[in-house]
């Protein structure tokens, strides 16, 4: 995954395959809580670039052209 739109896609299959019983809480609660990790990672590369004056683009925030 290269960007939020793809981790929101991927939380959606998880959600998907977690009603349909083809993963169990465990790995869908472990897959939420790396997602968190991914998304608080970012954050503190914001508030960085912030905190420095930078006006630098985050990648991974970014949201692909259509």
């Amino acid at each position: 995954m290269k960007n939020t739109t793809d981790l929101r896609n991927e939380l959606v299959d998880v959600f998907a395959d977690l009603k349909k019983r083809k993963i169990d809480t465990g790995a869908a609660k472990s897959m939420v809580a790396l997602s968190n990790s991914i998304l608080k990672s970012a954050s503190v590369e914001a508030d960085y670039n912030k905190f420095l004056g930078k006006k630098s683009e985050i990648e991974f925030l970014k949201t692909p052209k259509k």
